[in-house]
């Protein structure tokens, strides 16, 4: 008889284990989808020829071809993409071929957006680094 008494605790005991663990793992889920960051990229050239792709962060993916670097950029500076700036030695040409560009969507659950403008697509690279670079 005390061997099904102890059973009985100890089938009592994970199911209380079990009714806390449950209710904590949801919240760290939910946690999780708070940290999540996605974007919709848009680039526009002068010639009116338009690009657009998805970025996702945290974890990464969309269809960004080099959103791994991209990510990682937008982690450097937390998310303000204000503070994009890639510049590290300038080698683009002085050519004028206008590009816009848009990026709207929210880093870890804080919506962001951004508008530039710059005389070319090197200029842009150049100023975002992998961000915009599709």
């Amino acid at each position: 008889m005390s061997d099904i008494r102890l059973l009985g605790r100890a089938a009592a005991g994970v199911a209380c284990a079990v009714a806390v663990l449950v209710p904590g793992a949801a919240a760290a889920a939910t946690d999780n989808s708070a940290e999540q960051s996605a974007f919709t990229l848009t680039v526009t050239e002068s010639n009116q020829q338009t690009r657009t792709v998805t970025l996702n962060c945290d974890p990464v993916g969309g269809n960004h071809p080099q959103a791994a670097a991209a990510c990682n950029q937008l982690q450097l500076v937390n998310g303000n993409l204000q503070r994009l700036d890639a510049r590290a030695g300038n080698n683009c040409t002085k050519d004028r071929r206008d590009v816009n560009a848009e990026a709207k969507g929210n880093w870890r659950g804080t919506p962001v957006e951004i508008k530039l403008s710059a005389p070319n697509p090197c200029e842009l690279k150049a100023r975002t680094g992998a961000f915009f670079d599709f």
